[in-house]
């Protein structure tokens, strides 16, 4: 599965880059995602489209965040989060980065030291 996602993500990510859909930038996709992921052969690649699309879901929230954070002066939070494996805690640092109250500050293999403004929630 890992291989069918990185083709399909390879060419669609090309496609975009060259803004033309025609058999050639699909072929040239096709064959330069075979030929990046031959060399790379990544482990977490089937999780790739899902992280995408959580950042994607998260930069709407973190624009009213940034508004909200200008307004106000609350106080900050320091607390440790808990991560089973490297792919979740890339996946939690960029999405909690992501938004402007939160920012992890320490990551190490098995846990995140995270400062929040604010009440936890």
């Amino acid at each position: 599965m890992s291989f069918v996602s990185a083709i399909i993500t390879g060419t669609i990510f090309f496609i975009v880059l060259t803004q033309k859909v025609t058999f050639s930038t699909i072929f040239l996709g096709v064959l330069v995602s075979l030929i990046a992921y031959m060399f790379t052969k990544p482990v977490y690649f089937e999780r790739f489209p899902i992280l995408v699309l959580k950042l994607f879901f998260h930069i709407p929230k973190a624009v009213l965040e940034a508004v909200s954070v200008l307004a106000s002066h609350k106080a900050r939070k320091v607390f440790e989060m808990r991560v089973k494996d490297e792919w979740e805690e890339l996946e939690k640092t960029l999405t909690i980065t992501l938004t402007p109250k939160t920012l992890v500050v320490v990551s190490e293999e098995g846990y995140m030291v995270v400062h929040r403004m604010g009440e936890e929630e």
